[in-house]
This record gives structure tokens, sequence and C-alpha cells, in this order.
């Protein structure tokens, strides 16, 4: 088995929602066009309520039976699965729809780049194995365009990591190890980067996350108005640090005041490291730098 970095995930959010309408529900909760995708194919989304706030951030998926949504877990007294599968519980009166966490059922396997691979948009999704443990194949896009995750039962793991193990020429990743791969591409992470306090243009992935011309969903108003405005007050940006690596939760100042909030931040060697943050809209561009006591930051993007 060949590639540059293999990451066990054991704590993802996995929610299916079926039924004949679990097309409708799905599109009146999040801010992408989950109505046009085709059997195979997925899209980046926001859950989002009433107010426009994110109450989650999934890659989601069209199956045969409806759809599934895969992202991070969340935090454990408020885990992602939980709060959407409460959200569409809450809109759901006479739809044909039923929505079921599976959390405790899978683990993923992420791999940093498949060559092999398509690389088309939109997402993808298909049958897929680890060895002879069968499982499914999605595309996402936590550590780069090329990235993929074969999920496969829990109750599996023991055989999947014997030919995972075969195949290795370096150790295999952990959690901690994907979360350095994630803040070194960029990619925020529900429960760390952003929380239900964040509105969907602050996150800064509105390419792939939110179309401005589906139908009505919940928050819709805010998200609409802030396209209008075309300013948001905070966004998430990606920055280099050099000097002392400061903590998640630091605050950077420039001039006096706090422009910046760093929410994930990894190290590349003793004085270099990334992060990502959000900052205020002085701070929004490439170049813009910021200090915290014994390092310095630049805006990437």
């Amino acid at each position: 088995m060949t590639t540059s970095q293999i990451h066990l995930l054991s704590s993802l959010s996995v929610v299916d929602i079926d039924g004949a309408d679990a097309a409708v529900i799905l599109h009146n909760l999040t801010t992408n066009e989950v109505k046009l995708l085709e059997a195979g194919q997925g899209c980046e989304s926001f859950v989002t309520d009433v107010r426009g706030k994110t109450l989650g951030h999934f890659h989601i998926y069209l199956r045969e039976s409806g759809f599934r949504l895969i992202g991070a877990a969340g935090v454990a007294e408020k885990r992602q699965s939980e709060t959407f599968a409460a959200h569409a519980d809450r809109y759901t009166i006479r739809e044909d729809a039923v929505v079921t966490i599976r959390d405790d059922e899978f683990v993923g396997f992420l791999f940093s780049s498949l060559p092999s691979a398509p690389h088309e948009d939109p997402l993808t999704w298909w049958d897929g194995s680890i060895g002879e443990t069968a499982g499914a194949t999605y595309r996402v896009r936590w550590l780069n365009d090329a990235s993929w995750m074969v999920l496969i039962a829990r109750s599996d793991l023991d055989a999947a990591m014997a030919s995972v193990n075969e195949g290795l020429t370096e150790p295999l990743g952990d959690e901690a190890s994907f979360h350095h791969a994630r803040t070194v591409a960029g990619f925020p992470w529900y429960g760390i980067d952003i929380d239900e306090s964040n509105l969907p243009q602050e996150i800064n992935r509105d390419e792939w996350t939110i179309s401005f011309t589906k139908g009505c969903y919940l928050g819709q108003e805010t998200v609409a108005r802030l396209d209008a405005l075309g300013q948001v007050q905070k966004k998430r940006v990606r920055l280099s640090i050099e000097g002392t690596l400061p903590e998640p939760g630091t605050t950077l100042e420039s001039d006096g005041k706090t422009v910046v909030r760093l929410t994930s931040v990894t190290k590349l060697d003793d004085q270099q490291g990334l992060a990502i943050g959000f900052a205020r809209r002085t701070h929004f561009d490439p170049g813009a730098t910021a200090t915290c006591e014994g390092c310095v930051a630049t805006v990437i993007e």
C-alpha cells in the first residue's frame, strides 16, 4: 500500500438521513445545493439555524436510500451528530425522513493522497476496502483535494489494521497527527475552530459550502444579507508563526489592539509553526502581521 500518510480516525460524526423526503429536509437545513447531487456524489456544507449560525459542518454524500453526513465529532458534551439529529427532528413534522446516528459503528482510515483516484468535483464516494475488509471510500477535503477516507465497521478494525500495517513504511498516524496535517492544510474542524457562534461566511469556505442561488433554508436571510453587504467583522485565516509557538486560544495584537484569536496551532520546527485563527477586518489580507509574547504571526490566506 503506497501513500504519503495514513491517519486512523476513531472519533467522527457519521449520520444517515433516509426516506422519501430526506432531500427536502436536508435542503431546508443546509447552505449547499444538496438536491442537485446525483448518486455517488457529495458536497461540503454548513448546517444552519434560523439565525444563520453554524450548527454543523459536514461532507454530505448521496446514497441509494438517502444521505450520509460525515464530519468532526464535535466535543463530548455537544457532538455534531446529536446536534444535527435534534435539529432535524425539530423541523420534521409529517415528512418521511429518519435520522440515524452511526458514530459508534465506524472508524476511518484517512489517506493524504491516492494518486490513482480522480480529483474531479463534486466530491465522490464509492464502495472500497482495506485489504479484504469491505467499506466505503469518500473523497474529503480535510487535508487537500486529493485526500480520501475509507470508512469501515468498527467491528472490523483489527482485520483492517493488519492489512494497513503490512504496507506501511512509516507509523500509522493518529488523531494528533491528523490535526497537525489538517492545520498545515488550513482546514477548520468543528468543535475546535468552528462552533455555533460562527456565521457561515466567517469560516471563509464560501466557494465549497454555500449556494447563493438555492431555494429557502433556515438562516438564508442572514447568509444572503452578508453576501449583499459583502463583509463580515471576523474571518478565518491561515497564519505562519515565527518564534515561540503560542497555544490555541491565544490572542494576537497589532498597534495595541486584539486582532486575531488562534484556534489551531501546530509546530513545523523549533522556531516556526502554522495556525488557524479568526482575524478582524483589518487583518484579513495576506501579509498582515500581529504579535504575541515571543512570536510574530503573518496571515498567509
